[in-house]
């Protein structure tokens, strides 16, 4: 079981993520640091835990289109790597990032334009630096709703999932974004288990309202490969110990 911290972007500073409701995200109070700059929060998760791997959300390029290429730059320049969902409408809207070394595209479902250009990702990125993100909210997915869009005709996470998957994806984030910095399960268990017994082969990567190490062990044993976490490491439910008798 891999744990994967997350970096939650808004106006370039890390904020806590709440039940997807992102106007009312704030930043983040860590138990780790007093800052809530990505660099320093970055660099005192691998201080405690000994990350070197982290998801980034940015919800300014998800939100507003604008991508902190800096900011990256500098994660990666301090010897980080990391997942990036930079809130991808097309394949060429990831061609500033062609050249920074360290990166693993996240394609969102909640933004891409059309499985075709998951598939141009792929073959762009090549299927080892991208990951399909299965984005959902109460367990419905969360789609660009653009007319052309296969995806926003189809309801069924399973069915979006498959037809990801036959765009040449072998890693696959399923993510409830209500379920996110709510310490109540991930919420994509049952998804997460369907998908392990068809494709086992296929790397799963889960997240959103992991509480425990209770709630980690819990994905593993659904077939998860790798969880994404946040506010347990920073509010201190998920200790050092905890985090390295799992890695």
């Amino acid at each position: 079981m891999k744990i994967i911290p997350v970096l939650d972007i808004l106006n370039q500073t890390i904020v806590r993520g709440i039940a997807g409701q992102r106007e009312t995200y704030q930043p983040i109070q860590s138990g780790l640091t007093h800052s809530s700059q990505p660099l320093d929060i970055a660099q005192a998760l691998q201080d405690e835990f000994g990350f070197s791997e982290f998801y980034v959300a940015d919800l300014d390029a998800i939100l507003q289109q604008r991508l902190n290429l800096q900011m990256y730059q500098c994660l990666l320049d301090a010897g980080f790597t990391f997942l990036l969902d930079c809130g991808l409408h097309f394949a060429g809207d990831s061609q500033p990032l062609s050249k920074m070394k360290g990166i693993t595209i996240v394609a969102g479902l909640e933004t891409l334009e059309s499985p075709q250009e998951l598939k141009q990702l792929v073959q762009n990125w090549g299927a080892a630096s991208t990951v399909f993100s299965l984005d959902l909210k109460q367990g419905k997915p969360v789609r660009n709703s653009s007319s052309d869009n296969p995806y926003a005709a189809i309801d069924d996470p399973l069915e979006i999932a498959e037809l990801s998957l036959q765009q040449g994806v072998n890693q696959m984030i399923l993510l409830d974004l209500a379920n996110v910095g709510t310490g109540q399960g991930t919420g994509t268990e049952a998804l997460c288990r369907t998908l392990r017994s068809h494709h086992p082969d296929l790397r799963l990567i889960t997240g959103g309202g992991i509480h425990s190490i209770d709630d980690l062990q819990t994905q593993a044993e659904q077939g998860a490969d790798a969880v994404l976490v946040a506010s347990a490491l920073h509010d201190g439910r998920l200790g050092r110990d905890a985090v390295l008798s799992l890695s």
